[in-house]
């Protein structure tokens, strides 16, 4: 919620590739800056974990010389993973796909001008509350990824400091769950929200291609003036 805040003034506080990929896809988001932004939030989730383990370091060291054995307790306490005996493979999938199309329709519905948005400054507010209450609600099965950065930005983090990188990408559940659910669930919420709700024309759902384009075209127009402004 707060990076949303601090950051929504210049670049939009995306913080996640797959709502950066599924504006890219549905709102007309500039293709150029699609991996300026994927490496930003890779960076910035890298980063927090450096500063989250040297806060906590001396208690994650103490807690692994007397429990050497729940190594397991300290990479989850970082990244997220399915838990056994909770989410099976499909299931893990289905709960970060599933999470992450509720978050693409609730920024698309923010950012939807003809569909009651919120007074100003509301936004990060309630994408913060869905945010919280998803994970909340689904920590126990995956570990709420629900954004790739957040999962892979603290793997590479964890790496640099010493810990295995066998541990960190054995099981394939970091590209699986934490990257395809999560970017396919936000384009399926996308789709759904355009087809049953949107109006406008940047979406590629409700228009021909030929309007498709030209109206995506005013799109990255909007974007880059957008940009410009910002940068003044």
């Amino acid at each position: 919620m707060a990076g949303i805040y601090i950051a929504g003034g210049v670049s939009g506080g995306h913080l996640n590739p797959a709502i950066t990929i599924m504006l890219y896809v549905f709102r007309g988001f500039p293709k150029k800056k699609i991996l300026i932004y994927i490496v930003a939030q890779l960076v910035g989730a890298y980063i927090g974990s450096l500063v989250a383990y040297g806060i906590y370091r001396n208690c994650i060291l103490n807690y692994l010389e007397t429990n050497p054995e729940q190594m397991t307790d300290v990479y989850n306490s970082f990244v997220t993973n399915r838990t056994d005996g909770v989410a099976d493979a499909a299931s893990g999938f289905l709960t970060e796909f599933v999470a992450t199309a509720f978050i693409g329709v609730i920024v698309l519905a923010l950012g939807d001008d003809s569909n009651a948005p919120p007074g100003a400054g509301m936004n990060a507010f309630i994408l913060g509350l869905v945010i919280s209450i998803e994970t909340m609600a689904f920590s126990a099965s995956t570990g709420a990824a629900l954004n790739p950065a957040r999962d892979l930005g603290p793997r590479l983090a964890l790496i640099t400091l010493g810990f295995s990188r066998h541990d960190m990408f054995s099981d394939g559940w970091w590209i699986y769950g934490a990257w395809c659910a999560t970017i396919t669930g936000a384009i399926v919420g996308a789709i759904l929200y355009d087809i049953a709700i949107f109006v406008g024309g940047e979406s590629p759902i409700n228009y021909p291609r030929s309007s498709v384009k030209r109206v995506g075209h005013k799109a990255k127009v909007r974007w880059r003036h957008r940009f410009r402004r910002r940068e003044r």
